[in-house]
């Protein structure tokens, strides 16, 4: 865990200070808005557990048309455990770290701001990857008492949206799915609806 997030923050350093390439910066970033580099903030939810998602994630893209995606999700809120079945006394968290690879596809022309500056717009994008969810299940009988749960899983994810704007900031609408990657026994697919805010780096 510490790992990946140690690659996280080394990435987002990097990214930005690609920013000192000067006049290559705009050829090595927008390639005319195939690419997207970003820092994002989303929230969302699962619909069940966890019901509250709160995620940060980066883009990376060395080639048009595609871009890495690397990011990490916390969790927490106890949902319904099935249809219609509630689970009482339990207190839920989890993180979830994820690395995925995108088809990106931009949409609208590129424009120019009053100072002659590229303005890129979003796009739409589809990716499938790999992630490790870490979930902690805190089962409270009473003041006194108490027990607490760790499961570790592997999953398969994959996710679609769309980056909405122009310029520096996009909003960003997705759907994502996860289910473990025991293909002999798989448990199920967990939903998740995100909504977020990236910012563009060029």
């Amino acid at each position: 865990m510490k790992k990946v997030m140690v690659l996280l923050i080394t990435v987002m350093i990097l990214t930005v200070s690609v920013q000192a390439f000067g006049s290559e910066r705009e050829e090595f970033f927008s390639m005319e808005g195939k690419k997207l580099w970003s820092v994002g903030l989303n929230l969302g939810t699962s619909f069940a557990t966890p019901l509250l998602i709160v995620g940060i994630d980066i883009t990376v893209a060395p080639l048009p048309y595609s871009f890495f995606e690397l990011g990490v999700e916390f969790g927490t809120i106890n949902g319904m455990a099935g249809e219609n079945v509630d689970i009482g006394g339990v207190e839920y968290s989890s993180n979830y770290f994820y690395a995925r690879v995108n088809l990106f596809l931009p949409m609208g022309k590129r424009t120019f701001d009053s100072f002659g500056k590229p303005r890129e717009g979003g796009g739409w994008f589809l990716g499938f990857g790999l992630g490790i969810m870490n979930a902690e299940y805190d089962f409270v009988r009473n003041s006194a008492e108490r027990s607490v749960a760790t499961v570790q899983t592997p999953t398969l994810d994959g996710t679609t949206g769309f980056y909405i704007g122009r310029g520096h900031i996009l909003f960003k609408a997705a759907y994502a799915a996860r289910t473990t990657m025991d293909m002999k026994n798989l448990i199920g697919v967990n939903h998740r609806l995100l909504l977020g805010i990236n910012y563009r780096v060029y």
